[in-house]
């Protein structure tokens, strides 16, 4: 059972109608009409937008009480191919109650314009020129309880790193075996990004296929570097060179992350702060000399949410750092500039893919 009720499609389109309204242009007008017929088929919810000059852009769209991401090419398809063959001059656009980023950025690709009742908004037209791009819920209002909707916890981490890390085709007991994951919660996993149109599955067979970069996203959408983690700041008075040779000359067990471990696979700018997984803060805090502080630090020291972290660490330029997936979504959800490095390391990782996945 559901949280919550997901609206009816009548309550979708007289909200999208309002979110549309309220997002065109000033100076444009829009008019809007249910139920279009057209050659024995049906369309939604016909939308009008008039520029200031009376040029007309026609949206056709198709409405949704809910589309998961899987379900994209499909509905892509069809409103398509009913929009090229009633109204050849309208553009096709999928709406719903709320549509997911995976969904939204699934819909982008098969050039399909899209509109949610939060606020999520993409359509496109060139005669007349108008492009509406707004962002509304990042989460569901209306969440379905029956799945796995997260990413968080150790299990689906230790999970989501071996579908990153491992080249298909893999069956569940296989990669479960390979982790500590169990094969149920391996299982449940490999089932929302099924669903998310991550992994493609032979029924009741191994996984053929997955989207390693769309599940380091969908992670990072659950993660996050300093919260899922537990952090203190230190500070080494000689700066980040001081520590990078302690690290070299240690006996310690730490992995590289963030900006500091990023340069050692794409130097793009240097790091101002050395962002380090432990598996004892004060002891290492102690052998490097380091002295706690919350203003002026160069040094993070992570309480590792699960030991994973740990694994396929590798040594690159005299420096521990973790594997290439844990750096990725530890780069996407860290602060400041780490985001953009992390879509660095993600071109990284598609070049070099033989050389980080087994």
């Amino acid at each position: 059972m559901s949280s919550k009720r997901l609206p009816s499609e009548t309550r979708i389109i007289r909200d999208v109608e309002r979110v549309l309204a309220q997002s065109i242009p000033p100076a444009w007008s829009l008019k809007t009409k249910s139920e279009t017929p057209g050659n024995g088929k049906r369309i939604d919810l016909l939308v009008e937008v008039t520029s200031p000059d009376g040029e007309i852009a026609r949206f056709a769209i198709e409405v949704k009480r809910a589309i998961e991401p899987r379900s994209v090419p499909m509905a892509a398809e069809q409103i398509s191919m009913l929009t090229t063959s009633t109204m050849p001059e309208a553009i096709p656009v999928i709406a719903a109650g709320y549509l997911s980023a995976r969904t939204r950025e699934l819909l982008n690709d098969f050039e399909v314009g899209y509109i949610d009742t939060t606020g999520n908004i993409r359509i496109e037209s060139s005669a007349p020129g108008l492009f509406v791009l707004t962002q509304g819920a990042n989460s569901d209002p209306w969440p379905q309880d029956v799945d796995l909707r997260s990413l968080r916890g150790r299990g689906a981490a230790r999970a989501i790193r071996a579908i990153t890390d491992t080249a298909p085709p893999f069956g569940t007991r296989e990669l479960a075996g390979a982790t500590s994951a169990s094969a149920a919660t391996v299982s449940r996993v490999l089932e929302l990004l099924e669903r998310e149109a991550i992994v493609t599955r032979q029924p009741r067979g191994p996984v053929l296929a997955v989207d390693w970069k769309a599940a380091i996203r969908r992670w990072a959408e659950d993660y996050d570097q300093t919260t899922s983690n537990t952090a203190t700041t230190f500070l080494d008075p000689r700066g980040i060179p001081s520590i990078e040779k302690k690290l070299q000359a240690t006996k310690l067990a730490y992995a590289a992350t963030g900006a500091f471990a990023a340069q050692r696979f794409n130097p793009i700018a240097p790091a101002r702060t050395a962002t380090l997984y432990v598996d004892d803060v004060t002891k290492t805090a102690d052998r490097l000399g380091l002295r706690e502080t919350e203003a002026g630090a160069n040094v993070v020291l992570l309480e590792p949410f699960d030991p994973v972290v740990f694994e396929r660490a590798t040594i690159r330029d005299g420096l521990r750092c973790v594997a290439p997936s844990q750096l990725a979504v530890d780069l996407l959800t860290g602060p400041g500039r780490e985001p953009s490095q992390g879509e660095e390391i993600l071109e990284w990782m598609q070049e070099n893919e033989d050389v980080w996945r087994t």
